[in-house]
């Protein structure tokens, strides 16, 4: 552009200059040819405004749009009713009132059958309303505190309902398919609920988490959202006064041009890109510095990434680079006008990418397998960080068309010296230099969190990164985790089915010594876990709610011999659908669950080589068998070609028996509800012929999985007496005690006070952590 300028003012084929075009020839020319000579860069730089104002115009448009995509109205099937005639109750009746009497078999549907559903405002008893027991939590110490667990759920329910309006879409109260399998409540199974077998309804607590996380998205666009758009509205402004300012015919006598270069005396001279030649100009760092603001804004807000989307925070990472090096090579190169040029460019991308990753945090995105839950991580602070990082490059630009304006119509004097004499300072090149190597620097650091398989994960730049399981429950390793001696613990596994029309329930269940130890072997962990052969009677039983009725299924026969198996532990995600790379988008962050666990069967127990018989096509453990423990479609990952086959397990607290003393242990792995009603874990359903004992009718064929109970309740004392904690947290010395059971063992290196005599009988293998007081 300087070079057509020149070639305009001379008349000539003579032309003059910077440095960027090398050609040197300097002459004088009037203001005229001057504004000539920038005519056609001048229309450039309009259009370009003009560009950048329609660029925010769409924005804007597309952010009020999103907006407006509100349910706007309540949502009325899970609207409360106090009125008791069951109009609005469909969701409330199982998930808030329906209880089934196991003394007689039938179910009470809440609402629709007579039951006071209360109004929690004016509910003052101290027990829960009539018909709606079930509503009640049960882990409660008291009546009073059931009460007030009761109320505060129908509150939030309230709550719920009367945000709904301003909420994205209406919450699914049913999962149909097992695609919510992941928020699934108990399955009752009764004629009068007409519910199939594939069908339930979401859990009570995962229905408000996710109504909570509605209100908090709709908060955020009531308080922040209006803001954001109040901040496009002005960077609109800002480039709607740019183009008008560009149109403006250049005014000479209002502001002489320059034609003899002199000292720089004020701030505002010494950094102005027109004055960049001059031996005053101080554009060179100022320009640097301002530079690497913005990139310290956008690199700030890479390190707080608000989307799930892993291809815009690697966008963000290359363009900071390709920023970086383009800037630095330009500055090294002299061609300070490219610079400027490049960094409007540059800013057009970020903006870009910021508006795109800013919409996830404000639109939860619409009810695929998932519920609504906020990130939180995404604090007020980090997104204020992600609006400036979208909004500062987005009006920073005009500065740099202000700046070639100014240089287009009114070049500086030193310029022309500069390219007359085309000499290089030495210190100007060694300032370059710095900078160069500077900017490559941070750059690279770019790089360097994209390319380390950890905090590409951490900053979201790569979908699953590396993983290390915790071990876990804080378990010991290479101790037995389960008592009873060599043979394990005796537990109890079942399975529940529901027939395909909802009226029938199949129960499956056994007992089994159950013996498990976690072991670390080639950098990889390991659980070695085994099921000894069936002891007792099997439960395998169809009973019809509402009959008192029970039915045999006859024709299954029990494993002849045990199933032990070598699982490797892994990370287990968040999202089930995660668990299957064939079911994760190409670009979709996964997120893991550090108190899950994916135990993938490698081999038998115990062993380094060969694969898991229990889990191979002629096992006893399947549902040919009605067993649920391990066979070849007991899958928990993997590809479709190569499934991962094994279990999943959630750390939880479980009642824990030993001895007669029921306690709550932290030693608890639990099979989460999705491992059973989620399809592609092949556990969702089982279809067959079978015969049971009613001879009236054929047994169904089609069964919907309701829910499995696989609980890994550890022996707690066992545990410390290998060095495992409490689950009363470390300092804390027993302070319940059964004249029948064991002395509970303290927490390791804890000295506490014997129990009194009869308290307890021995101290049941605990190491010497007891003092004895005197007497006793």
């Amino acid at each position: 552009s300087d070079a057509r300028l020149a070639d305009a003012r001379r008349g000539t084929r003579d032309a003059m200059a910077d440095v960027e075009s090398g050609k040197t020839n300097v002459v004088r020319v009037s203001d005229d040819e001057v504004a000539r000579a920038g005519r056609r860069t001048g229309w450039a730089l309009v259009a370009l405004s003009a560009l950048m104002a329609a660029f925010c115009l769409s924005l804007m448009a597309v952010f009020a749009k999103e907006m407006a995509d509100v349910a706007g109205d309540h949502c009325a099937e899970y609207g409360v009713s106090f009125s008791g005639d069951g109009s609005t109750c469909q969701y409330v009746k199982e998930n808030w009132c329906a209880a089934i009497n196991t003394a007689g078999g039938s179910v009470s549907v809440g609402c629709s059958s007579g039951a006071t559903f209360a109004d929690p405002e004016t509910y003052t008893q101290n027990t829960c309303p009539q018909g709606c027991s079930g509503a009640c939590d049960g882990s409660a110490t008291d009546t009073n505190a059931a009460v007030a667990s009761w109320k505060s759920q129908i509150k939030r329910l309230q709550q719920c309902y009367a945000n709904s309006p301003k909420s994205r879409q209406c919450l699914p109260t049913v999962d149909t398919d097992g695609s919510l399998a992941n928020y699934r409540g108990f399955k009752a199974a009764h004629p009068s609920l007409g519910l199939g077998g594939s069908t339930a309804f979401i859990a009570r607590d995962a229905f408000l988490d996710a109504c909570d996380a509605q209100l908090v998205y709709a908060n955020r666009r009531q308080t922040g959202g209006y803001g954001v758009l109040a901040m496009m509205c002005l960077a609109l402004l800002v480039w709607i006064i740019r183009c008008a300012l560009t149109l403006r015919k250049p005014n000479y006598s209002k502001r002489p041009r320059e034609t003899e270069m002199k000292p720089l005396t004020t701030f505002s001279e010494k950094k102005s890109f027109n004055n960049r030649y001059h031996p005053d100009s101080v554009w060179i760092w100022y320009s640097f510095v301002t530079a690497m603001f913005g990139f310290a804004v956008q690199l700030y807000s890479f390190y707080t990434p608000t989307t799930t989307d892993i291809r815009i925070p690697i966008a963000q990472g290359v363009w900071i680079t390709l920023e970086i090096v383009t800037r630095a090579v330009l500055t090294l190169l002299d061609k300070f006008t490219l610079v400027e040029a490049s960094a409007i460019f540059f800013d057009i991308g970020f903006s870009t990418v910021g508006f795109t990753a800013l919409l996830e945090p404000f639109f939860e995105p619409k009810i695929t397998d998932t519920l609504p839950e906020v990130d939180e991580s995404i604090t007020d602070y980090a997104l204020a960080i992600r609006v400036v990082s979208f909004i500062y490059p987005l009006c920073a630009s005009s500065l740099k068309v202000r700046d070639l304006y100014v240089d287009n119509f009114w070049p500086a004097p030193a310029t022309a010296k500069a390219m007359t004499e085309k000499k290089r300072s030495l210190k100007r090149t060694i300032i370059k230099l710095v900078l160069l190597g500077l900017q490559l620097g941070a750059a690279m650091s770019v790089y360097g969190i994209m390319g380390n398989k950890e905090l590409c994960h951490q900053f979201r730049t790569c979908a699953r990164g590396s993983c290390t399981p915790n071990v876990p429950v804080g378990a010991p390793l290479d101790a037995e985790l389960f008592g009873g001696g060599s043979g394990g613990d005796n537990m109890k596994y079942a399975a529940r089915m529901i027939s395909d029309d909802g009226t029938m329930i199949w129960r499956w269940g056994i007992n089994s010594n159950t013996q498990m130890k976690m072991t670390k072997s080639g950098g990889k962990l390991y659980a070695d876990l085994k099921f000894a052969i069936p002891n007792g009677a099997t439960e395998n039983g169809v009973s019809i709610p509402g009959s008192g009725t029970t039915y045999t299924v006859s024709g299954l026969t029990a494993p002849t011999s045990a199933c032990g198996t070598r699982y490797e532990v892994q990370c287990q995600e968040v999202n089930p659908r995660h668990s299957f790379s064939y079911m994760t988008g190409k670009y979709e962050w996964v997120k893991y669950n550090t108190s899950a666990y994916k135990f993938v069967a490698r081999h038998d127990y115990e062993q380094t080589t060969g694969s898991p018989s229990c889990f191979g096509a002629s096992t006893q453990w399947w549902k040919d068998n009605g067993m649920f423990v391990g066979g070849p479609e007991a899958v928990v990952g993997g590809t479709a070609q190569n499934p991962d086959l094994g279990f999943v397990f959630e750390e939880q607290k479980c009642w824990y028996t030993a001895g007669g003393t029921t306690t709550f242990t932290k030693y608890c792995l639990v099979a989460p509800a999705y491992l059973g009603v989620f399809k592609p874990f092949g556990r969702a359903s089982v279809v067959g012929s079978w015969t049971w004992s009613n001879s009236g009718s054929s047994m169904p064929t089609t069964w919907g999985t309701s829910a499995l109970d696989f609980r890994l309740v550890m022996n707690e004392n066992q545990i410390i007496a290998a060095g495992g904690s409490s689950s009363g947290g470390s300092g804390g010395c027993p302070t319940s005690f059964s004249a029948s059971a064991p002395c509970p063992c303290p927490p390791a290196g804890v000295t506490c006070t014997a129990p009194g005599a009869g308290a307890c009988t021995q101290n049941n293998g605990c190491p010497s952590f007891y003092t004895a007081p005197t007497g006793k």
